[in-house]
């Protein structure tokens, strides 16, 4: 689909505008900005394809008309000022502006879809749109560009996709369905209008998408309730909503036409908030289903009797302060494919944040616990680049696979200048304050990747998961301080 874009120079460091798109006086779009003519850090670019033919201007808070570029595409990274600084080598990260939430993660037509939170006005958060990218095999990815816009029921939060098979909605068999929330009141054009629950639907395979003139499909419940996250229950033969109402709340709804929604079981996470995701997991070979919210803590548990069950208290899957709001591919058959986002800060890029690694996730009893793990998929090795010795650095990513002796004492493991503090006997590892189990299981394994803007690593055969957000210093080598510490590194690129 051909794009047109309006190109703005915006400078963070200035203060921030309100600016306007009208046709006449509808306003069409309102968004803030820092724009800079004379300072330039980097160029926003608005699609307003989506106007159509429609003539529109574009205003300031006080009337007066505002020059702008245009253009027909969008700009490679490697071809914007300063647009490689910082850039991960392994993760994804949107060209310009900033980037929070995956959304909308689904395998389609054998192509997988990466939707995310998107501010294209600027490194900081707001604006919220949904930027949109596509990928053969999970790990190289290619930008599209913007795709859902704020409107008169607000800017565009998180959400998700289906694949509507059966033609239950009533859009076309095949549509693809992306359920959003409408965060009001974030722009002048949802001014006093509540947070609600809306749809979006393509049936071109994801090239246009066009928003339901019936929306909203959930209306307001409660406080800032969100991020609606729907997958199909063999079970129920009925689709879920999984949602976010407010506090430590969330609620399960449950439909036959993807369409109009009934509320089945509410639960209560009392260390989490925001992003629930809601997916089934075999255990052996029994199903288990699996409710998770921002902060990764978790529920496992089984639906019966129409309902939600969960079977253990709740349990805590990541550790650390960069992964959050992660979610699960739909439309991946027996693989369940996460992607978090990974806070980590980018100061001085013409980009914030990126996307942690894809993982699979798996379940596995331990004791009397039923655990979550994860672990990098198989696709990851389509990144590697060669090895790296100890002792040598790299502009790429160092992912490390260690093993721990029997009879090994405290080590620390460092690359670029970001350490990880292990200690066997304790049965821990430190990094950037966040101290976490080595092991529930025994297993004395880890798996650690290195990238410029921080750390994953991957303990216990996946069954421990910890992030830190650093800044790369590529002078600083790979180094382990013991001899009973094997050690092999893979240099990772896109």
């Amino acid at each position: 689909m051909k794009r047109t874009y309006i190109v703005l120079p915006i400078n963070d460091t200035q203060p921030q505008k309100r600016y306007f798109i009208r046709n006449g006086e509808t306003i069409l779009n309102d968004f803030t900005a820092s724009v800079d003519a004379e300072h330039p850090v980097f160029e926003a670019y608005i699609d307003v394809t989506r106007f159509g033919d429609t003539p529109f201007t574009l205003t300031d808070d006080t009337g007066a008309a505002v020059p702008y570029k245009t253009s027909d595409k969008l700009p490679k990274k490697e071809d914007l000022p300063n647009g490689t600084y910082l850039r991960p080598a392994a993760h994804f990260t949107t060209t310009l502006g900033w980037t929070n939430d995956p959304n909308g993660l689904i395998l389609h037509n054998g192509k997988y879809h990466m939707f995310y939170q998107h501010n294209p006005m600027s490194w900081n958060w707001g604006n919220m749109t949904w930027g949109h990218a596509v990928s053969s095999d999970l790990v190289h990815w290619d930008e599209i560009g913007d795709e859902l816009y704020p409107d008169k029921f607000g800017t565009m939060f998180s959400g998700s996709a289906v694949c509507d098979e059966r033609n239950v909605a009533g859009f076309g068999e095949g549509a693809l369905l992306l359920f959003y929330t409408a965060a009001g009141d974030h722009s002048e054009m949802s001014r006093g209008v509540a947070f609600s629950q809306c749809l979006a639907y393509s049936t071109d395979g994801g090239e246009t998408f066009t928003k339901y003139e019936k929306n909203p499909i959930i209306p307001h419940i409660v406080g800032a309730n969100r991020d609606p996250k729907v997958q199909w229950s063999d079970e129920l033969q009925k689709y879920t909503l999984s949602l976010y109402l407010d506090g430590n709340d969330f609620t399960i709804f449950t439909s036959d036409n993807l369409l109009d929604w009934t509320r089945i079981c509410d639960l209560n996470m009392p260390e989490d908030n925001e992003c629930p995701d809601f997916y089934p997991l075999p255990l052996g070979d029994e199903i288990r289903w699996v409710f998770v919210a921002a902060h990764d803590t978790y529920y496992i548990g089984e639906i019966k009797d129409g309902t939600f069950v969960p079977e253990q208290p709740y349990q805590i899957y990541h550790r650390g302060g960069t992964s959050y709001a992660a979610q699960t591919f739909s439309g991946t058959g027996d693989r369940r494919i996460k992607i978090a986002w990974g806070r980590n800060s980018a100061p001085g890029a013409v980009f914030n944040s990126q996307m942690g690694l894809p993982v699979e996730m798996f379940l596995t009893k331990v004791g009397d616990i039923v655990r979550l793990g994860s672990y990098p998929v198989k696709e990851t090795e389509l990144l590697k680049k060669g090895t790296l010795a100890v002792g040598e650095t790299t502009d790429g990513a160092v992912d490390v696979y260690v093993e721990i002796g029997d009879d090994c004492g405290d080590f620390t493991l460092s690359c670029f200048g970001m350490d990880i503090a292990v200690s066997p006997k304790n049965g821990t590892y430190t990094h950037g304050g966040c101290t976490a189990p080595l092991t529930f299981t025994g297993e004395r394994k880890m798996r650690v990747i290195f990238d410029t803007l921080g750390i994953e690593v991957f303990a216990d055969g996946g069954l421990v998961y910890s992030t830190m957000g650093a800044i790369a210093d590529r002078t600083k080598p790979l180094t382990v301080t013991s001899d009973a510490v094997q050690i092999r590194a893979d240099v990772l690129a896109m």
